[in-house]
């Protein structure tokens, strides 16, 4: 499987007319005309061909029926082939239901694992996403402090978990610190789990965005005394820019277990479910066209990543890692400046930038003096956002130099 020829993901791809039109939370179709927008986690690029010729031949038949409620069969055996061919997880596909989108699989998940009260640990800072759904459940979010790099603090995680605790709550890979968490990191918090009666809601949103030498492993692929006390959720927008079909997929080692959440859910009332035509676009992103697609993909993130570091790195006063996932740069600003959200409101209005400020609403109280940065454009989109990103720093502190 040879990836795609590089001009998939020149700077001439990018169809901005288009974006212009459709792209929207917070990015091009909700920003001022020359504004660049490296906000929203959703790449600039359109979906790989061999998805756009699945959904015209599918629409072209013109026969758009109810389909089952816990998804197509297509889609089923697509997504739990991929899960033990690329992730080593033992899915069947009665262990995976198609739900619409990743963050709809988490809303889910949490409304079936909790009651009023319960309460659910969740890291500090992540995704707002996690600690939303925990409370829209009626539950408790629990916050634990993770950092960047470094051990996890397990000692500091039996410290949360009290009579009313039901549920841990992963990012994997981690959004927005882009760490992908190592096989041992994930079997030490099973163990604790099970020992303490927990389940375990994994967001792996991002798993297909994983830089060598990182090595991503679902929760689904450990021991199965640990896999099953699991859910898994997955999506298609990361990988393959899907997020305006409204895809994803809950699965789970037990296909019981899978039932009996799809019998909780609206599904079988046809109140809630996903869209067919959703469905055959992520199941060709599952084909073997689709894999060398993300691999050409991914092979240009990598190079945006590197080009982000770089040039982030020579803007005096940030702090910066390389993530091992994602593609995004969670970006630490420089002690006793501007607040984020007043910086990200200069950048957009005096620079023409807009960014994600790591504020509470977005990340949680962890999230405090950062910015986030997408890097999941063209070469040259990223280049002039990162130079007005290094204009607007340096007007903020006149007369500063540069370094390297």
């Amino acid at each position: 499987m040879s990836p795609p020829p590089a001009p998939l993901f020149d700077d001439a791809a990018v169809p901005l007319p288009l974006l212009r039109q459709r792209a929207f939370n917070q990015r091009w179709a909700e920003q001022p005309e020359g504004v660049i927008p490296l906000t929203a986690a959703d790449p600039d690029f359109p979906a790989a061909a061999v998805i756009r010729e699945a959904l015209v031949a599918h629409g072209r038949e013109g026969v758009f029926s109810y389909g089952p409620p816990g998804g197509l069969p297509l889609f089923r055996e697509a997504v739990a082939r991929d899960l033990r061919q690329r992730r080593g997880a033992a899915v069947e596909p009665g262990g995976v239901m198609a739900v619409n989108s990743a963050a709809a699989g988490l809303a889910l998940v949490a409304r079936h694992w909790l009651q009023p009260g319960d309460e659910a640990i969740v890291w500090d800072p992540v995704d707002f996403l996690l600690p939303h759904v925990v409370r829209a459940s009626g539950g408790v979010p629990v916050l634990w402090s993770i950092e960047r790099h470094g051990p996890l603090d397990l000692e500091a995680l039996e410290r949360l978990i009290t009579p009313r605790t039901r549920l841990l709550c992963l990012c994997n890979p981690h959004n927005p610190l882009g760490r992908c968490f190592s096989r041992q990191e994930l079997e030490s918090l099973g163990r604790l789990c099970l020992a303490r009666g927990l389940r375990v809601l994994s967001d792996e949103v991002w798993s297909d965005i994983v830089y060598p030498p990182a090595v991503f492993t679902s929760w689904l692929a450990l021991e199965p005394s640990l896999a099953a006390i699991g859910a898994v959720v997955q999506g298609f927008s990361k990988g393959f820019a899907l997020a305006g079909l409204r895809v994803g997929a809950v699965a789970m080692a037990d296909p019981e277990a899978l039932a009996a959440l799809l019998a909780a859910s609206d599904q079988p009332s046809t109140v809630d479910g996903v869209a067919t035509l959703s469905q055959v676009a992520a199941a060709a992103a599952c084909s073997p066209e689709g894999l060398a697609w993300l691999a050409a993909f991914l092979e240009h993130l990598g190079q945006r990543r590197d080009q982000t570091i770089d040039a982030l790195r020579a803007i005096p006063g940030l702090r910066v890692s390389r993530p091992e996932a994602t593609y995004v740069a969670f970006v630490g600003l420089p002690a006793g400046g501007e607040e984020p959200e007043a910086l990200v409101e200069r950048l957009r209005l005096a620079h023409g930038l807009a960014l994600v400020p790591g504020s509470p609403r977005w990340f949680g109280p962890g999230g405090a003096g950062h910015v986030r940065l997408c890097f999941a454009t063209s070469e040259a989109i990223l280049a002039e956002g990162l130079r007005r990103f290094s204009a607007g720093m340096a007007a903020a502190q006149p007369g500063r130099g540069s370094s390297g």
